[in-house]
């Protein structure tokens, strides 16, 4: 027959076990977190600034005039083809 101490060291396993988050009695009690350091404050942000201003794109340039970018288009298309001269010369001179 279990002695008096031995009873009750198990029913309190018992209960402990039938208790959700219940410790058994032998483990040992949790150990207090370490106290965190705060992390150093950042600096406050500085004054918005206004960003310098874009230098133009040369897409942005190319097709901003649909008229030019045709001629130039053709100019190239026609360059490769070895065409006359004076055709080049005179879209170029629309270019301007």
């Amino acid at each position: 027959m279990p002695s008096f101490e031995e009873e009750a060291f198990e029913r309190a396993r018992k209960l402990s076990h039938s208790r959700p988050g219940g410790n058994p009695p032998h483990s040992e009690p949790p150990k207090p977190a370490p106290p965190k350091s705060e992390p150093p404050k950042p600096a406050p942000p500085a004054p918005a600034k206004e960003p310098p201003p874009k230098a133009p794109q040369l897409m942005d340039t190319l097709f901003k005039n649909k008229d030019n970018s045709l001629i130039m288009l053709l100019l190239l298309l026609l360059m490769d083809e070895k065409t006359d001269p004076s055709l080049l010369f005179s879209l170029l001179y629309l270019l301007m």
